[in-house]
């Protein structure tokens, strides 16, 4: 057997002192599990305090990554008008001033439209100028001409009455010397006779002597002079039989009178009608006036729509998108491009119904928006009255009883705080959002909202 034999253990060292203690240290530091032990005592104790206040922040903030920068894009189309697209006065990512020209459908066709209704207005006008004419003429002719038929129908009843009294007159007249001329003529012949008897018998009696022959001469006188009255009665006789003629002429002339009072009634009655004219003319006028302003309106609506060919923008913001080529067709109401108001920019989140409680108006929020580095802080504006579940296209239907729970979520609006990095905030980006948990200030909450309402009411058609 050697002297060392192998299975035979060499004489241990003696034992120093302290040595054993120090050995016992690395014999239980060989022992794995309690090297992972202390590891991870060391590292609970490093990391506590974080820890710590990890916990207090979840339990003290509602916090979900649901949540995108948001901002009202605008698609600015043509009002009422569609034509090609002739001109690009902006590009994308430009900054535009409201009222500011951004493009411009072809406006040939309605500029020529607007020239043909002037050219259709100045036609109604004349028109209406020529109407309007007529109705003064009418005007002022009509009662001077009423006038003086009116004149005429009472100078001939005047005429008719004067010589209706003419005739009666006459008739009594002519009656009445007819009467008395042959009242004279019996008288004169009554006379006669009488005379031509004491003729005859005075000159009987002179012949036989019986009387003087100054009797004789005085009977043949008294009988001559008899003859001539008689003569003279039947001459005045025929003058009152002739006046019957007078009396039909004057009767005549009364027929004639009446006759002319009949035509000037006729005629008055003819020129009343003519009123009729003046109330024609008057509705002509009336319909022409109604023509011009449908003409005028008409015009307006061609100069509206030639001014909708102009695209300008209705409020101050960023061009985001082009839509359109130049030469494309651009039907009424096709977007051209879009546009937004930076100053209308705003976080929307999307927050668990779970997380609700804690959240109040006006709260602070940090926004930590994933492009950035560092978070935005910003503020509850308010929190929506529902979910984002009654707002789907397509929604649940559980009126068969299979439901599953799914958490529903409430949008919360929140304003960000500005700083030198608002400009480069951008509509969509992720945002991760914790909201503190507090009473709120809902003061500033309703200032803050009416100033977004005010904002939002900037934004108007491109026409307007």
């Amino acid at each position: 057997m050697s002297q060392h034999d192998p299975q035979t253990p060499p004489n241990p060292r003696p034992a120093q002192p302290g040595a054993s203690r120090s050995g016992l240290v690395w014999r239980l530091w060989g022992n794995r599990w309690l090297r992972l032990g202390v590891v991870a005592a060391l590292v609970l104790l490093a990391v506590a305090p974080f820890t710590a206040s990890w916990v207090v922040h979840r339990f003290t903030h509602s916090i979900t990554d649901d949540a995108f920068v948001e901002t009202h894009v605008v698609n600015i189309a043509p009002q009422e008008v569609s034509g090609h697209l002739v001109r690009y006065l902006v590009q994308e990512y430009d900054m535009v001033a409201a009222g500011q020209l951004l493009a411009e459908i072809d406006p040939v066709p309605y500029r020529e439209k607007v020239a043909l209704l002037e050219a259709k207005l100045g036609v109604a006008a004349a028109q209406l100028a020529a109407a309007k004419t007529s109705l003064e003429r009418l005007q002022a002719q009509v009662p001077r001409e009423i006038e003086v038929v009116q004149r005429a129908l009472a100078a001939a009843k005047a005429e008719q009455a004067r010589d209706e009294k003419t005739l009666q007159f006459t008739m009594e007249d002519t009656e009445k010397g007819i009467h008395e001329a042959r009242s004279d003529l019996e008288a004169a012949r009554a006379r006669l006779d009488l005379a031509d008897k004491d003729h005859t018998r005075y000159a009987t009696l002179f012949a036989k002597e019986a009387a003087t022959e100054r009797q004789s001469q005085e009977a043949t006188r008294t009988y001559q002079t008899s003859q001539a009255e008689v003569k003279a009665s039947e001459a005045r006789l025929g003058r009152a039989l002739a006046g019957e003629k007078k009396v039909e002429a004057v009767r005549q002339a009364a027929a004639a009178a009446t006759h002319q009072a009949q035509k000037a009634e006729q005629a008055l009655e003819v020129a009343l009608t003519r009123r009729l004219e003046i109330t024609e003319a008057e509705r002509q006028v009336e319909v022409k006036n109604q023509q011009v302003g449908e003409a005028r309106r008409a015009l307006d609506v061609a100069k509206t729509s030639l001014r909708y060919t102009r695209i300008i923008a209705p409020f101050p913001g960023v061009v985001v998108h082009l839509y359109r080529h130049l030469g494309d067709y651009v039907p009424a109401g096709t977007p051209v491009l879009s546009m937004y108001n930076p100053e209308l920019t705003y976080v929307t989140a999307n927050l668990e119904e779970s997380k609700l409680e804690g959240v109040a108006l006006g709260n602070r929020v940090r926004l930590d928006v994933v492009a950035f580095s560092e978070p935005f802080r910003g503020r509850v504006v308010w929190v929506n009255k529902a979910t984002g579940a009654n707002f789907a296209l397509v929604p649940r239907n559980l009126s068969s009883g299979e439901f599953t729970y799914v958490v529903q979520r409430v949008p919360v609006r929140i304003l960000v705080d500005k700083d030198e990095r608002w400009p480069q905030l951008r509509a969509g980006l992720s945002v991760t959002v914790a909201i503190e948990h507090g009473p709120g200030d809902p003061e500033w909450a309703k200032q803050a909202a009416d100033e977004m309402r005010a904002l939002e009411a900037t934004i108007k058609p491109s026409g307007d």
